[in-house]
């Protein structure tokens, strides 16, 4: 008998024209039916995980996460209806079939395919159910390719697909996937272009904006709960305006009432990464929507804004703190300010006007100065420690405790075998069955405790090894000029929050 069982049911949108078989409910009735059939599940701890209109093309799903994480510790066997519940991409299954649950002596089931790992001890994954999976993973492709193809004549047709309108829009109610124009919202987008046709430059839009004391789009989409607020995310918490995102605005062709639609796609149906498209191949659809502004005043606008893009110069040897220093105030990256004495501050200073972030400075050659030496000190402390690290001489101890612990947990897994047998076989009462299952359980359960805390020792060291043999420290111990590789190898971050106040983020533990 298996001490706690993982019941896993999942559903997506791949599965809605499949019927009531496919549903959460039948997937729990048929999974507890199972159980009640089976006396070996007697008195087990039963856990139910669900995911409900997530693919499985991959495993990115909360729940089927939260499962993985507690297998082997509690979770000792997990029921799907079928393997497509689990997982439709043949080699990420296979792992698990094969590699991941034996290691963690979890014990699979899958009720449909009449599949229990247990029968196939010693052996990898069938070629009935490596088809299967094959067969799961093709019709994943085949589904999210036509997918795919209504998406894209929806596009061509003037839909906007998107879950969130764009600033100066709202999602209609009476019309699906169209766009109504937000009145509020599109007053600020005129405005802003024609300050742009004026020949303000973005910067100094942004300020004005600010100043006023007008939302950005951010804010205004918080307070005004645009789109239902249906869990929609952003990137970073920039609540002002800056000159990125007023240029954003003004580069936006959608203003002229046309959607542009697949400026990326998908490289793989199991995978979310993107690449970009063509500007050629880009999906075109004109007057779809009103048009906020005309396309001569958009076009006034863009040759305005080619007129104040930055000259590109070449990069410099003092580039070497780029991207590395930030706001700690804000989170933006601070800007190198070119003078007699050069020093970096934080861009924010020049859109809002009362900004805590106008006391982020500091200057260059203290930095410096204050690198070196915490460098220094560092990569010396580092040293002193992996030397004593080394006098330990723990790794041999701790793989003997490792090896100990495994035999053990192998013990008790064979004493709730032989505990089921004799049960089964009528030579012990259930009584006594329950008593030796318990017994051996506890033992097990206290065994892989054990195994799992010195597991997640030797990883930590291992990780530190790793650590100090990538790295070489001992190169650093005297720091000479700090170079770009130098810096971007030792250090994550630097924050900056008051004048040449800095915290230094490691990319090594400290």
């Amino acid at each position: 008998m298996m001490g706690t069982v993982a019941l896993y049911m999942r559903l997506s949108s791949e599965d809605a024209n499949e019927g009531e078989s496919f549903s959460i409910r039948n997937q729990r009735d048929l999974l507890h039916n199972f159980l009640k059939s089976r006396r070996e599940f007697d008195g087990c701890t039963v856990m139910e995980f669900c995911d409900d209109g997530y693919t499985g093309t991959n495993f990115d799903r909360p729940g089927i996460q939260k499962m993985l994480s507690m297998a082997g510790n509690p979770i000792q066997c997990i029921i799907v209806k079928d393997f497509s519940r689990f997982g439709r991409n043949l080699l990420d299954v296979g792992d698990y079939l094969d590699q991941i649950f034996p290691f963690l002596g979890v014990r699979f089931i899958a009720v449909n395919e009449n599949y229990d790992s247990k029968n196939s001890i010693g052996s990898s994954v069938s070629l009935d159910v490596s088809l299967k999976a094959m067969v799961y993973e093709m019709y994943s492709r085949d589904i999210s390719e036509k997918i795919r193809c209504v998406q894209q004549a929806k596009m061509k047709k003037g839909e906007y697909l998107c879950a969130i309108a764009f600033y100066g829009y709202k999602r209609s109610a009476a019309q699906k996937n169209k766009l109504e124009v937000d009145g509020k919202a599109a007053d600020v987008v005129r405005r802003i272009f024609q300050m742009a046709v004026d020949g303000i430059t973005p910067t100094q839009i942004a300020l004005r904006l600010n100043a006023e004391g007008i939302p950005s789009p951010l804010v205004y989409r918080r307070e005004n709960h645009t789109d239902g607020l249906r869990g929609w995310k952003v990137s970073g918490d920039i609540s002002y305006w800056t000159r990125e995102n007023v240029r954003r605005i003004i580069s936006d062709e959608r203003y002229t009432g046309c959607l542009i639609s697949r400026k990326r796609t998908t490289v793989d149906v199991s995978k979310k990464q993107t690449v970009k498209v063509p500007k050629e191949e880009w999906i075109v659809a004109k007057n779809t929507h009103e048009a906020i502004v005309t396309e001569e005043t958009y076009a006034q606008a863009q040759k305005v804004l080619k007129s104040c893009k930055r000259k590109k110069t070449p990069a410099k040897p003092n580039q070497r703190f780029r991207g590395l220093l930030k706001c700690a105030v804000c989170g933006r990256t601070l800007e190198r300010v070119i003078c007699k004495e050069p020093y970096f501050c934080c861009p924010t200073r020049k859109t809002v006007p009362d900004a805590l972030c106008r006391r982020v400075h500091v200057d260059e050659q203290d930095l410096e100065t204050a690198l070196t030496a915490s460098i220094q000190s560092r990569v010396r402390l580092l040293l002193e420690a992996e030397v004593e690290h080394e006098n330990e001489n723990l790794p041999d101890a701790l793989e003997k405790q490792i090896q100990e612990c495994q035999t053990a947990i192998s013990r008790c897994k064979a004493k709730q075998a032989d505990a089921f047998e004799d049960y089964a076989e009528g030579r012990i009462t259930r009584q006594e069955y329950l008593t030796r299952k318990a017994e051996a359980a506890r033992q097990h359960d206290d065994m892989t405790a054990s195994y799992m805390e010195l597991s997640a020792k030797r990883v930590e060291l291992q990780k530190a090894a790793n650590s100090a043999e990538k790295m070489d420290l001992g190169r650093y111990a005297c720091v000479g000029e700090l170079t770009r590789e130098l810096l971007t190898e030792l250090i994550r971050e630097i924050r900056v929050s008051g004048e040449n106040d800095l915290e230094i983020v490691w990319n090594f533990r400290e």
